[in-house]
């Protein structure tokens, strides 16, 4: 288990080591423009364990100390209410041969959250291969890293708020194809991989985004296509919305990691609109 925890914990402090250099920085302080209170915008890290979290004290205080908490799901829209679209993913029998099914659930039946069956037509495919890959990088650990994060905020009874719009996250899972996750989902079981492992001929965009995220944000430079297909548009939606809320007070906006990155990045586009966002020493 330490080996474990201690490996993701490099994983965020490869992004956070040097944070005299802007581009490792994973939290952010926004200023100006307006606003009379400063808001925080902190990259996460998918697959994290909340204790990774919990190291940083200064991290911590600055999440709990502000008005609201923004992720990309999760809590109230911001602004109007958006249409509501016919927004299902196929059923999971399916995505997979009765095999293929049968491996799955075995393997998910197996951890904490149980069999898969009665979820057949209203599971998250996408959320199931975070899962999976948070189960095989850390034995000890069975939630997405935002998950945790989130439920944290809500039990400090701090009002939350979500950045996607439902059309938004159609649009990414049908960018990264149904299939194709259930593919790679058992691969990934078949292998009892970690995602450093994981061979790239499977062609999953997905791979390839979190890898990604090991590197620095680049802000100077032009977003990678496999990044830019999950991010580009969306973080262009988000801004006015992180807009409106931090003019109502400050906020602690924890969204992944690839958001903040290369010109199309958060980080650049509020700059564009006029903010101070400047990086935070942990």
């Amino acid at each position: 288990m330490k080996k474990a925890l201690l490996f993701v914990a490099l994983l965020l402090l490869n992004t956070a080591a040097a944070f005299a250099q802007e581009n490792q920085s994973v939290l952010w302080e926004i200023s100006g423009n307006g606003i009379q209170k400063s808001s925080y915008l902190f990259g996460t890290v998918h697959i994290a364990p909340i204790t990774v979290f919990d190291s940083f004290p200064q991290l911590k205080h600055v999440s709990e100390s502000t008005d609201f908490a923004i992720f990309e799901s999760g809590g109230s829209p911001i602004g109007r209410i958006p249409e509501q679209i016919d927004f299902r993913q196929p059923p999971l029998d399916s995505l997979f041969t009765p095999e293929e099914y049968l491996k799955v659930d075995s393997f998910f039946t197996a951890s904490p959250h149980g069999s898969m069956r009665p979820h057949n037509n209203d599971a998250d495919i996408l959320t199931m291969v975070q899962v999976a890959l948070t189960m095989l990088e850390n034995k000890a650990q069975y939630d997405r890293f935002d998950d945790l994060l989130f439920a944290r905020m809500r039990d400090i009874k701090k009002p939350t708020f979500h950045l996607d719009a439902p059309e938004d996250v159609k649009n990414v899972m049908d960018s990264l194809g149904y299939q194709r996750l259930a593919k790679f989902l058992v691969y990934l079981i078949d292998k009892s991989t970690s995602l450093k492992d994981v061979n790239s001929e499977l062609d999953i965009d997905l791979v390839s985004y979190v890898r990604t995220l090991q590197n620095p944000l680049k802000l100077s430079e032009r977003a990678s296509e496999n990044l830019a297909q999950g991010t580009v548009e969306r973080n262009v939606k988000w801004v006015p919305k992180i807009e409106h809320q931090m003019q109502q007070g400050s906020c602690f906006i924890a969204v992944g990691l690839g958001h903040l990155m290369f010109q199309t990045g958060l980080i650049q586009l509020l700059r564009n609109k006029g903010y101070t966002v400047n990086p935070v020493n942990l």
